[in-house]
């Protein structure tokens, strides 16, 4: 029981010193701004594609939108798999055949379609975690920093009242180093549930990355897998 307890208590406190934590907060941290750029790329090179269908240079749009949003999947299949441990198998381009060959099976390739729906959840997961980032560890720092700033003008943690003071809730005001302190472990609390959470985020974006690019089952027997390392 004890050896129980001591290796909870390791593995809760320990998620601070792990190097995988950190590789993947700056997955999460990434997953943003490369979640927003997809869906411009896509949104804009769809939308020019389809709408320039009927004359000559809408097809190309379309067609180099598609092999972009292939290749963009392999970049993020890479990306889970250097920060996330993941190992996710991402089919290459067929450019096999000739031009229309080609041009073909880019545009009838179920995985094609995969890459693209992968692409546009991606802003939704960057949204989610961008916001967990932003409120979890805000918090936790700030209520960490309350022995450093308690005294100031300035705010620590979030500001949920109106009265005037250094820090402010419906209830409570840090305005004494003791106080401070009891505000400072609390943090250290919330920073260790917070890291908790955030790994548990970036494990579930692995797995979603692995759902929709691992082509490994589908195409490993005949080598049409690319390993994205």
């Amino acid at each position: 029981m004890t050896t129980t307890i001591r290796d909870a208590a390791g593995a809760l406190v320990g998620v601070a010193a792990r190097p995988q934590t950190y590789r993947n907060l700056l997955y999460l941290g990434l997953a943003f701004p490369l979640g927003l750029t997809y869906f411009v790329f896509l949104s804009v090179g769809l939308s020019l594609g389809v709408g320039l269908a009927v004359t000559v240079v809408g097809i190309p749009i379309l067609l180099a939108t598609l092999a972009g949003a292939t290749l963009l999947a392999t970049f993020e299949a890479g990306r889970a798999n250097r920060l996330l441990g993941t190992d996710v198998r991402t089919h290459s381009l067929d450019t096999s055949g000739g031009v229309v060959a080609a041009a073909k099976r880019l545009v009838t390739d179920a995985r094609t379609w995969l890459d693209v729906g992968y692409l546009i959840v991606k802003l939704g997961l960057g949204t989610a975690s961008f916001a967990a980032l932003a409120t979890l560890l805000s918090l936790a720092v700030g209520l960490l920093a309350a022995p450093l700033t308690y005294s100031s003008r300035y705010y620590v943690g979030l500001r949920l009242g109106t009265a005037v003071g250094p820090f402010e809730s419906v209830r409570f005001a840090v305005d004494t180093f003791g106080e401070a302190v009891v505000a400072a472990a609390v943090g250290l609390v919330i920073a260790l549930a917070s890291l908790h959470a955030l790994n548990g985020l970036a494990r579930l974006s692995g797995t979603i990355t692995e759902a929709l690019l691992d082509r490994s089952d589908a195409a490993g027997a005949t080598g049409e897998f690319t390993g994205a390392n």
